[in-house]
């Protein structure tokens, strides 16, 4: 059984991850992204003097300290569990080792080495879960760190490349890595270990179907967002409400307009979605009180994003309307990820039948 103070200290994780996230939000708000143009080093030092006194300095080297306590964060994470069950002293090194070395290799521009690496990392996981059976914790804080990892190498990519797809791969990785911290606090709880969720085999297969559909679509949602936020830094294409640059259904070309429309226009029908799935969450969630409080969030969440991005449309991007419309959309994605879990989690869910 987990330990309460592992529970704690994933909760500490979770903490530091939004801040995380709402800091590099406000990079990309800023657009501040390529203020320093080297990495890992900031203008060649660890710490040029005043960087915290220069509001772009702030924010984009602000942002990689912020990302350096996750990184050890979540090593502490993987060598708790890692210690746990007898392991091998060569493997937690190597897997160290490996980690480093991959970044080096980012730096050093071998990008066709590190993705090979990095490739065989990810087998090299799951050969290892399934083969010794590794306890879930011990594999998803495993995969915690390698993800961290990637998430560091996207990042210092963004800036060698100056990409704006890196920008995009490196802001939707960064919540989907949030989503496995938030499994990783979900399974090392009480409810994770003690809960009973009593559902029929039909009322299970729909609570997952459901609540993986939304997840996806959610996540879909999150990256037009990412995508809009790094090509329409300073402005957004149209500034209309309804239509789009006066237009019900604009032409695919040019595409920022496109993808205004498309943001907009799928952001409404998940915002739907949402509400439906939270209703029937409820009451799939009867026997399971603890989680009821994540369906109920997100049946007023939703209507939260939808006004939250009429305000940065009429504000013109307004600093704090725009980054609590992405933390707000960071809330319905990991809210969304936890319902994945209690439904798809085979220690949680047992089912049975039950009469109509």
């Amino acid at each position: 059984m987990p330990s309460r103070a592992f529970h704690r200290y994933a909760l500490l994780t979770l903490a530091v991850g939004v801040v995380l996230i709402w800091w590099g939000a406000a990079v990309t708000t800023e657009d501040v992204g390529l203020a320093v143009p080297d990495w890992p080093l900031c203008y060649g030092k660890i710490n040029p003097e005043g960087w915290y006194k220069v509001p772009a300095l702030l924010l984009e080297h602000g942002h990689r300290w912020l990302a350096t306590s996750i990184g050890f964060l979540v090593l502490g994470m993987y060598y708790w569990q890692f210690a746990k069950f007898q392991p091998g002293v060569m493997e937690g090194v190597g897997v160290i080792l490996c980690c480093m070395g991959f970044l080096v290799l980012i730096y050093m521009g071998s990008l066709a080495t590190a993705a090979f690496i990095g490739i065989l990392g990810f087998f090299w996981l799951v050969l290892k879960w399934y083969s010794q059976r590794w306890p879930l914790l011990r594999g998803l804080t495993t995969l915690a760190l390698l993800l961290v990892v990637l998430q560091a190498s996207l990042g210092g990519l963004r800036v060698l490349k100056m990409s704006d797809p890196l920008g995009v791969t490196h802001g939707t990785l960064g919540q989907l890595f949030y989503c496995l911290l938030v499994f990783i606090a979900f399974a090392s709880s009480r409810t994770w270990t003690e809960g009973r969720l009593v559902l029929t085999v039909k009322e299970a297969a729909q609570a997952r179907f459901w609540s993986l559909a939304l997840f996806l679509c959610v996540f879909g949602q999150l990256i037009l967002g990412a995508s809009l936020r790094h090509t329409q830094r300073t402005h957004l294409a149209a500034s209309d409400i309804l239509t789009t640059k006066g237009q019900w259904l604009p032409p695919l070309q040019p595409p920022d307009v496109f993808l205004l429309f498309a943001h907009k226009y799928w952001g409404f029908t998940v915002a739907l979605l949402i509400i439906f799935v939270a209703v029937r969450s409820r009451r799939w969630l009867v026997t399971l009180p603890q989680l009821r409080p994540v369906a109920t969030l997100l049946m007023f969440m939703p209507t939260v994003q939808v006004a939250l991005g009429i305000f940065v449309i009429l504000t013109g991007k307004s600093f704090w309307v725009t980054n609590f419309h992405v933390l707000n959309g960071l809330g319905l994605l990991a809210l969304s990820s936890l319902l994945v879990a209690t439904f798809w989690g085979d220690r949680l869910c047992r089912r049975e039948e039950t009469e109509e």
